[in-house]
């Protein structure tokens, strides 16, 4: 007849030992795919986001008359938030949808029909989002040519043809710390929105600096010299996520086609 022997004190503790680690190893591989799955999703919704973003973009500079196009800050208004305004000749609407039709006449003259707005609105204190919003032109206005518009990017508050076109857009002056590739970078006063004009000294080689005044400008005839007829456009986001913020640069130039 065999007898059952009891566990000893030593089996039981290395028992115990052996299942705390495990619960360890599994609660580590548990956190990590938690982390994996949070920074998969914040990058695919940040670059997601910015992608759709960069086509409205693009694609409204690309088919706006360079004159009239305003941008902000500039040194007339040093405090309006970052954004931009500029004439197109799409109808009021969806351009994504198709609603909103191209208007340009058989020999590629565009009928301008409203003034397009970006601008950046604060959420956090630290980041904004970014607003695009039209505003259809007065019928004096419509008259084959490119104006300015006299309304600011940031009075959208009423606009029924506003939505927000992107978050997480870092305001001006932000300290960003902690980044490898950029160590202690901030935003300037144009913060994760900047659209300014291009100037080459002496030509398409020269170097390359950025303004806020229009090559258009009349009142200030000396800025059109050195001028590359181009536009460039950045966009900073800050996805802030407990596990792994993003941050997300993208920077390009459009030339506007009028």
């Amino acid at each position: 007849m065999s007898s059952r022997r009891g566990m000893t004190y030593i089996e039981v503790l290395i028992y115990v030992v052996l299942a705390g680690m495990a619960s360890l190893a599994v609660g580590a591989l548990f956190s990590l795919g938690r982390k994996t799955q949070n920074t998969t999703m914040s990058g695919y919704l940040v670059s997601g986001q910015a992608d759709t973003a960069l086509r409205w973009i693009r694609r409204d500079l690309q088919e706006t008359a360079m004159v009239s196009i305003v941008t902000y800050p500039n040194a007339d208004k040093t405090n309006q938030p970052p954004g931009c305004s500029f004439t197109s000749a799409r109808d009021l609407g969806n351009i994504q949808s198709g609603e909103a039709k191209l208007n340009v006449s058989q020999y590629a003259k565009p009928n301008w029909r409203k003034h397009v707005f970006y601008s950046l609105k604060d959420k956090d204190g630290r980041r904004g989002d970014l607003i695009r919003w039209e505003l259809g032109l007065t019928e004096a206005e419509k008259d084959f040519v490119p104006h300015t518009a006299a309304t600011l990017p940031n009075a959208f508050s009423e606009n029924k043809y506003r939505h927000v076109l992107l978050h997480d857009v870092l305001l001006a002056n932000q300290k960003v710390p902690n980044l490898k590739s950029l160590p202690n970078y901030q935003t300037d006063a144009h913060g994760g929105f900047r659209v300014m004009f291009v100037k080459r000294a002496g030509g398409e080689s020269g170097a390359e600096t950025l303004t806020d005044v229009n090559p258009g400008d009349n009142s200030k005839p000396q800025e059109a010299t050195d001028h590359a007829n181009l536009v460039n456009v950045r966009l900073e986001i800050l996805a802030d996520d407990k596990y792994n913020p993003s941050f997300y640069q993208v920077e390009f130039k459009v030339h506007p086609r009028y």
